[in-house]
């Protein structure tokens, strides 16, 4: 990623969600950047965000038509990576500056906090407190919210999230768990 221009992107989507009251948070390597480097990831390939689904699907529409506005190339997701998926909206995918991200909505089930990730293969799976009570944390310039307890969610998501990879691997292994495991469990 070009700092620069993830930055831009970054405080750009930010702006629209702030402007329309949309509460959201930093996830993914975009969090892991925040807590550990105070900067993004080198090896990080795109901006990670996260909001509730229930927050997301109301308002789907109005954040994408207020990205599209400022210039961003806006997405409403409902499909993973052209693979089937009929759950509905989950994410809306954003592209500008060279760059891209996603608005992540993560659905609650059985006193978790889900989505499905890359071609439904498998779903992350969180604990509900760390996607549902929030902080925040400065990044950049910037406030922004993310998990209350940051060190219990990236150790959840990535293990010993304080040591740095030295290249991209895109599945979180705590938190993956394969789709047609997680779907039996939580359909109990």
């Amino acid at each position: 990623m070009n700092h620069d221009n993830a930055k831009k992107l970054l405080f750009t989507v930010a702006d629209v969600l702030d402007s329309r009251g949309v509460e959201f948070f930093l996830y993914g390597g975009t969090l892991l950047g925040a807590a550990r480097e105070k900067d993004f990831i080198k090896i990080d390939l795109d901006v990670d965000l996260a909001i509730l689904i229930e927050n997301l699907i109301p308002v789907a529409g109005d954040i994408a038509k207020g990205l599209r506005a400022r210039g961003i190339r806006a997405e409403i997701v409902n499909h993973r990576h052209k693979a089937p998926w009929t759950g509905g909206t989950y994410a809306i995918k954003f592209r500008a500056f060279g760059e891209h991200g996603d608005l992540s909505g993560f659905t609650k089930i059985n006193g978790k906090r889900a989505i499905p990730s890359h071609a439904n293969l498998f779903w992350n799976v969180h604990t509900l407190r760390f996607m549902e009570e929030l902080g925040e944390i400065e990044f950049l310039g910037r406030t922004f919210k993310c998990p209350k307890d940051v060190d219990g969610f990236l150790t959840e998501k990535y293990g010993d999230w304080r040591i740095p990879h030295t290249e991209f691997y895109n599945k979180s292994k705590p938190t993956c768990r394969k789709s047609e495991g997680w779907m039996r469990e939580f359909l109990k």
